[in-house]
């Protein structure tokens, strides 16, 4: 059985396709949208998001209303990740942290973040600094009533990155499962280590056979 997704939560999600891709974060932020919880999702492009809307709006949530009254809020990973033209790891945690303030202000339950990290395939300025960045998330969600989901694209992703991803985040989500990670390790680790491309495969193997 699959885990539910709860505050606190850092979950690598993998996909193939963007069918896959869409399935997956329309039910995770669908059911942030029915806890009261104001979702954040990050995207590639203003088409990309056209498209999750269209996709959201086909699993019954009224995606204009929700965005109306703040519950539902959409950027580009050009507005967020890479502002300024660069990913600055620093100032994405302040970023997040005056996001779940402010969501909180504004009367909802908590901040459910969703971000797609294919920008990382050209390689901006700072992006040496995503794996330290995506350890030190570990602690940041488990401090605030919010939670995060980094997507990952496993066909277009280098296996390095991908294995970097496995090692930062505590829970990931495969074939559409949710499920606790056996790969990840403490940040002060995770933050420092050594990718193992090779062994990425089995790892999502033994993650497919993981109840």
């Amino acid at each position: 059985m699959s885990i539910a997704y709860t505050q606190g939560d850092h979950i690598c999600a993998l996909y193939a396709d963007e069918q896959e891709q869409l399935a997956i974060v329309v039910d995770y932020i669908a059911r942030g949208l029915r806890l009261g919880e104001r979702c954040l999702y990050a995207a590639g492009s203003t088409a990309a998001l056209s498209r999750f809307r269209t996709a959201l709006e086909s699993a019954g949530v009224d995606a204009g209303k929700m965005a109306r009254r703040g519950a539902l809020q959409e950027v580009t990973n050009a507005e967020i990740h890479l502002a300024g033209g660069r990913f600055d790891s620093e100032r994405m945690l302040r970023t997040l942290n005056d996001a779940v303030e402010a969501a909180l202000n504004a009367g909802f339950t908590g901040l459910r973040t969703c971000g797609d990290m294919s920008w990382l395939i050209d390689e901006p300025e700072g992006c040496e600094k995503v794996v330290e960045y995506e350890a030190l998330l570990n602690q940041f969600f488990r401090g605030v009533r919010a939670q995060g989901m980094c997507l990952y694209d496993r066909a277009l992703l280098p296996p390095s990155l991908l294995d970097h991803a496995l090692a930062t985040h505590p829970s990931c989500c495969v074939d559409g499962k949710h499920k606790t990670n056996p790969f990840y390790e403490l940040p002060s680790i995770a933050a420092n280590r050594i990718a193992q491309p090779g062994r990425v495969a089995w790892k999502i193997g033994e993650l497919r056979g993981r109840a």
